[in-house]
């Protein structure tokens, strides 16, 4: 094998698909793909390049890591493989890190204390040190050079095929069409921040409006206060999601949707950003993070969740509702992904 991946295995709606992808268009026998946790001898594949290991078999992981000519590390979430890369140097020199959000911002949100404070100085040494940082948010790699003194390249990619740009037939979809649906938030995490929001469309409740709160994961606690603080405001307008829909039946869901607002603090929900501007839709995302200066620099028009939404129901007029369409489907192509993943494999 000529380069390894490591994701962690709680991350396989993106693993998935991205094995498949590397396995489809490139050659299956130059890429080996490892995930990382407990529990996971229940998982069965038919793929002959994948392996699931646990935290004692890591020896494998370690030699194969020594024989690889790159190691492409999906996430920096798990501390086995910090460690592993902390006493071994050497191999940071071959190793790109995909920069997922949460694991970069980290830096801001961690909880203080001795042992964050030593995971920290782990972190701040491997960062500092990985050959490269894969990501397609320039504004992030700048936020891991400015924290963590990063000195590898920045390598553009999405990364992943659930970025990609889908093509869905608009005019199909089954909704009211005196009705304006709000999708807010991705996910029962609390970045996303949706109290705040709640709170600003309240001015709204009593028009003909049904808000989709995706909620299918993240904090149970949080995602009960905000169903609780949904149903007092909204009422039965207040649809939180609590499942994992199939991926065709959540591409529909978001082909309803007229206006979709991210309050996230930091760089998240991208899939769902570019889905929704790929299909014309109206979507809200705070001024000051990452993701609003990577819309700008790609001729993208997203609008401010900072301020009131005194205008939320104003559409995006035809001109600037058809760039979003055309950029999203050139920037986020199949070609693209391989072009660009090409470029990484290679470097």
């Amino acid at each position: 094998m000529r380069i390894i991946h490591i994701f962690k295995n709680t991350n396989e709606k993106f693993s998935e698909p991205y094995i498949d992808f590397v396995n489809k268009n490139f050659n299956e026998q130059d890429h080996f793909f490892y995930h990382l946790g407990n529990d996971i001898r229940k998982v069965k594949t038919s793929r002959r390049n994948i392996e699931f290991i646990e935290r004692f078999e890591s020896l494998n992981l370690i030699k194969d890591m020594y024989k690889a000519e790159k190691i492409i590390i999906h996430g920096l979430f798990s501390p086995l493989l910090l460690v592993i890369l902390f006493f071994q140097p050497w191999l940071l020199k071959k190793s790109y890190w995909v920069a997922w959000g949460g694991d970069l911002y980290y830096y801001k949100h961690r909880e203080k204390s001795m042992k964050s404070n030593f995971y920290e100085l782990i972190r701040t040494f491997v960062i500092r040190n990985m050959r490269g940082i894969i990501t397609h948010i320039k504004g992030d790699y700048e936020l891991a050079k400015k924290w963590y003194g990063a000195k590898g390249k920045f390598l553009f990619s999405f990364m992943y095929p659930s970025n990609l740009y889908k093509e869905y037939n608009i005019s199909e979809v089954k909704k009211d069409s005196d009705k304006k649906y709000i999708q807010i938030g991705n996910s029962a995490n609390l970045s996303n921040n949706h109290l705040e929001i709640f709170k600003k469309l309240e001015k709204y409740k009593n028009d003909n409006i049904e808000i989709i709160c995706p909620l299918s994961y993240g904090n149970i606690e949080y995602r009960n206060q905000v169903i609780k603080e949904g149903e007092r405001i909204f009422g039965r307008k207040f649809n939180p999601l609590l499942e994992f829909l199939p991926f065709n039946q959540y591409l529909e869901l978001l082909s309803k949707i007229d206006i979709a607002i991210f309050n996230h603090d930091r760089q998240q929900a991208m899939g769902n950003i570019i889905t929704l501007l790929g299909l014309g839709k109206k979507v809200y995302i705070k001024n000051n993070i990452t993701s609003w200066d990577f819309c700008l620099e790609h001729g993208l028009t997203v609008f401010s969740s900072n301020k009131s939404f005194d205008c939320l129901y104003k559409e995006l007029d035809t001109e600037k509702r058809v760039r979003n369409i055309n950029n999203v489907k050139e920037i986020f192509s199949e070609r693209k992904l391989k072009e660009d993943l090409r470029k990484i494999f290679e470097e």
